[in-house]
């Protein structure tokens, strides 16, 4: 499963900077060569397929793709940012004192008693 992902992950990539027209155009350049060696000579071939003066159909296609590409307009994402969510002025103020104090009584007083001694152990 994880080559299955990374496969389509090179794929996605490849696809994304156009690496399908390269594979295309290979397909293409591959076809006219073995059209052109049927005619004439290896080399003649090879100049035939490479010069640009004989494209082939798919080579026309593949063209014709590429510029497609490049002509689409860019499509411009505009942000706008709304800050619906933003918190209302707010003004805190501190306590005012209120002349109140804990009253002292002797629950609240330390304790008299001692630790016992030596300290309790668990079993």
């Amino acid at each position: 499963m994880i080559r299955v992902g990374k496969l389509l992950l090179a794929m996605t990539l490849i696809g994304a900077i156009g690496g399908h027209w390269l594979l295309l155009q290979s397909v293409a350049w591959v076809g006219m060569f073995a059209n052109n060696v049927r005619s004439c000579s290896v080399t003649e071939a090879l100049a035939k397929t490479f010069d640009g003066q004989h494209p082939c159909a798919l080579c026309k296609v593949v063209e014709a793709g590429k510029r497609s590409e490049q002509t689409q307009p860019m499509i411009k994402l505009e942000v706008k940012l709304d800050f619906w969510l933003a918190p209302a002025t707010c003004l805190l103020l501190a306590p005012q004192p209120t002349g109140q104090v804990w009253p002292h009584t002797d629950a609240l007083s330390s304790r008299v008693e001692t630790p016992p001694t030596p300290p309790p152990r668990l079993a």
